[in-house]
This record gives C-alpha cells, structure tokens and sequence, in this order.
C-alpha cells in the first residue's frame, strides 16, 4: 500500500497540516497514528512527515480527518535518496497525501552522518532499525525517564550494550543503586561495590566531609564545621613537601592527609582554648572522627591503611582507563550506609567532572556517567537531597561536554528532577508514564515541536518509548532491542503468585539472610 493517495491538504499552520482523507478515513490505505506520510509539493520537494490525528464526524455524510507533523523533506543525492530535517516550502491546500514508499521510510530514520547505533525497532515497524548517532546522544547528555516496570532498565542495558559493542574501548562508569545490571553486561564490565574501591578521605571536600563529621545545620554543627575547616586546611598543608603547592593550597584541594594529624591538629586546638565551655565542639568532633573510624559502614573511606596517594589509580579504575576489554564499571551502592550515600555520589561525579576538566586537551579520553535514581542525588528542590551531590551533577550537566564527560540521568520519578539538569540534556527517551505530574514535566522537556508525541506516553507498553532530541534522527516511537533472560537487569519484580504457590524447602535460607544482614554482605 506504500504511495497510495490517502488525502489532500486542507489547512495548514507551521509545522502542522490538518488533510481530508480519502476513502472514509483511509480503510483502503489503512492509515494509523504513527503513519509516516509525504506531501507532493508541485515544483518543490516532497515533504515528510508523521499523522497524530484521525478524527471523523458524527453523521455518515461527515467528513474524515487527520492531522500530521511535517518532519522534512527529501532530496535526490549520489547515494540515492537523502532526508533533510526542516521544511522550506509549505505546502498548499489541495497537494496530495500519500503513505511513504519504503525506501523514503528508510531515509527517514536512518541517521545521517557519524556513528550510529541500533538499539531497537521503529515502533510497528519491525523492519524499521532505531539507531541513535552515538557523537550527538553523549556529546549534548541523555535522559530516561519512565515509571516502575516500564522497562527503563533495560532500555539502559541496551543502550549501553549497543555502544560498547560499536565502541569497544569506551570508558562508562554507570552508578548503580539497587545491584542491578552486573548481569546485563557480562564480561564487559567490571561489577564493584564501595568495599572494593580505595574511595579516600582525604578527596572529601569540605561540605561532604561535614556531612559525615558534622551533619545538620544548627549553631552547633556551625561551629563545628568552621573547627574543621582550619584543621584539614593544616592538616593538607603539613602534608606536602611542595612549598609552592602548599601556598596555593585550599580546603578542598586532594592533598592526602592522616587521620592522626588531624586529631592531633583538633586535639591542640582544643588544648590552647582558655575556657573550657569552649571545647564541646571539639570533643564531638573527635567522637565523630573516633566513631565513623571504628564504624564498618565507613570502612570504604576510613580504612586504617597506610595513606597514599592512589587517585590516579581509583580513576583508571573506575574509569576504565585503560579499559582491559572491560570499557563499562557498574558500581554498586546498594550496601552503602544511607548517611553516607549522598556523600559517596557527590565524590564520584565531582571527581568524574575534574577529570575531564584537568585532562590534557591532545591526550583527553571522554567518558560517560550514568546515575540512576537520579531524582535522590539532583533533586528540583533545594531543601531536598545533598547540596554538594546536587551542585556536582548541575555542574557536569552545564559543563561537561565541554571536557568529554557526558552524562546520563535515568529515573523514574522525573517531576522530582532538576529542571537545570534536565534542560541540559539533548536527547530525552520517554518511557510510560502514567502520573499526571511526571507526563507535564517531561512535556516541559521536550524540544519545541514535539508536543504531539506526549499523548502517546500513557500507551507504551514495556519497553517502548518516545525519543526526541539531538541523539534521534527524527522524533520517533521506539521498541528496544529484547534481550535474553540471562542479560536482562536484576530489577524484575518477584512473581509473587509462583512463589507463594511452592514451600519453602531451604530452612537454613533465613539464617543465612540473618548473616549477610549482620555482615553487610548482599
């Protein structure tokens, strides 16, 4: 049925043409929403574009309707036929309506210029590839936004899989809360948690060492918080041999320093006091101190090891620079003790960030970072999250690309997202979303043009979505690549009518549940 007469023009404004439809709603061409269609502008180019609407009257004699977004139009090249983004001659009231040939539906999702890779279907098109340009999703930040079990996961999986696969020495540090995509990559990956990485104190910054010595924000935690500034401003500068390091030196700069100086710097601080009143600050100080050290949630970043400076080594690690045939490191934070979590997030994106921005331009490697649950780290409200993890993800979104290091946002309550953050993300992938507030906060997020496509959220199904912006060669409807159980992320929900249809037939299976508690070992 591809060229088939299905209308002609019957009213057009900017981008959006409203055409009569033949056949009393194009039975005989079989005419859907999602339809790609093309305008034959005499003397002109022939025009692309996508039908969103079909309305018929009320009585027999009525006539039927449909309205579509022109996308673009098409060009005669050497290499055959060329799609063009943008229009420049509109068309006129009484050009036809025809459904598009195949090869002009093959134009207009085929990515023009630069990597692209496939990561699915054309939404009911199989045999229409859905490739994203790899140079424009990074360079310009992504977001995937969906509610829970709409797929969102694996969409990531295999967004992720399609670029190593085209890029096999690419370097992606994906942030992974909840233990879920070590399996989805396999041999590609380096699967870590916290207790496998060097994450040292001495890289905390002021305001996240605060966090976990002097949380609150009270009088008290005030006063505690400028004690500690003096004492790790000494504490660096006693620590490096660098005279003209040491003059330039802040508070903040990743100077390695012990633990025992610092006390010690506290401890004399407090000794040279003249009223003892005066001292509570430093006594909570240095019980804090003494009892995160002694604490197994924050073994990761209060280890007893001798100190030395490992951040080159933690970058390549984490960065997989070199990869070792391994470009992806899932990090697991699922067992990182909540008081701290927000801490460990800010660290990693901060020094993500630096990292790009200290590189050296000739012999600089991009990266990518992804942070699930985005929502907890970057939040739209400022009373809410952890202002340090919040500013170094806003400032990465704004500054990144600039240096090589993308950034990808995943999650699942996107209302709650910054809007700063989100604005700066050029590709947006829409999954299904049924809460009001989610639907008009990605509505707000996508690109001008393309706010027909929003009535279709609430009627994807699991892994399908709704891509727009700089990645996608045209706004479209996508279906993911499915991947087999064994690659899939660990985020399925148990099938709870199964489950509770066999006994139980382990009894020592609570018990060792207990231990793992008891251990902090998933």
């Amino acid at each position: 049925m591809a060229g088939t007469s299905v209308g002609s023009v019957m009213a057009v404004s900017g981008a959006e043409v409203t055409f009569a439809l033949t056949a009393r709603g194009g039975e005989e061409a079989r005419l859907g929403i999602g339809a790609l269609v093309c305008i034959e502008v005499p003397g002109e180019a022939t025009l692309a574009g996508v039908v969103h609407t079909l309305r018929g009257g009320r009585r027999g004699e009525d006539m039927f309707v449909g309205q579509l977004q022109l996308l673009g139009r098409f060009a005669e090249s050497g290499a055959g036929l060329r799609f063009r983004r943008g229009v420049e001659h509109f068309p006129t009231l009484g050009d036809t309506v025809r459904l598009a040939h195949p090869e002009e539906e093959r134009a207009v999702f085929r990515p023009d210029g630069g990597l692209a890779v496939e990561v699915g279907a054309i939404k009911g098109r199989p045999q229409l590839p859905a490739c994203l340009v790899v140079d424009s999703l990074l360079g310009k930040h992504f977001a995937v936004l969906g509610s829970t079990g709409c797929g969102k996961s694996s969409a990531v999986a295999v967004l992720l899989d399609s670029i190593v696969a085209a890029c096999p020495h690419a370097s992606i540090l994906l942030i992974d809360p909840h233990d879920e995509y070590p399996s989805a990559f396999g041999e590609r990956a380096l699967a870590l948690d916290v207790s496998q990485i060097e994450l040292p104190y001495w890289m905390l910054t002021l305001d996240e060492l605060a966090a976990v010595l002097a949380p609150g924000g009270d009088a008290r935690s005030y006063a505690e918080r400028a004690i500690l500034k003096q004492a790790v401003l000494e504490a660096r500068r006693a620590s490096t041999s660098d005279p003209e390091l040491a003059l330039g030196l802040t508070v903040d700069t990743p100077v390695p320093y012990r633990l025992s100086l610092l006390e010690r710097l506290l401890e004399e601080a407090m000794g040279s006091l003249d009223k003892p009143e005066g001292t509570a600050p430093y006594r909570h100080l240095l019980a804090r101190l003494a009892a995160v050290r002694n604490d197994p949630r924050f073994r990761f970043l209060f280890s007893g090891m001798a100190v030395r400076d490992n951040l080159a080594a933690l970058l390549g690690r984490l960065l997989r620079l070199p990869d070792e045939g391994r470009p992806i490191t899932v990090l697991d934070i699922s067992g990182v003790a909540s008081e701290v979590v927000d801490v460990v997030v800010s660290v990693l994106c901060r020094i993500v960030f630096e990292y790009g921005l200290w590189s050296e331009r000739e012999h600089r490697r991009p990266v990518l970072l992804v942070c699930e649950e985005a929502h907890r780290y970057v939040p739209d409200d400022p009373r809410l999250g952890f202002e340090p993890s919040r500013r170094a993800i806003d400032r990465l979104a704004k500054e990144g690309r600039k240096y090589g290091v993308a950034l990808g946002l995943v999650s699942q309550r996107p209302a709650e997202l910054s809007t700063s953050a989100i604005s700066q993300c050029g590709t947006i992938i829409a999954m299904r979303m049924s809460n009001e507030r989610d639907q008009r906060f990605v509505e707000r997020a996508f690109p001008d043009g393309s706010e027909w496509m929003l009535r279709m959220l609430p009627a994807l199904g699991t892994g399908e979505a709704l891509v727009v912006g700089q990645g996608a060669p045209v706004p479209m409807a996508v279906r993911f690549r499915h991947l087999p159980p064994d690659k899939r992320p660990a985020s399925a929900t148990p099938p709870f009518s199964r489950l509770w249809q066999e006994p139980l037939l382990d009894p020592g299976w609570l018990a060792r549940t207990v231990d793992r508690w008891r251990r902090q070992r998933r």
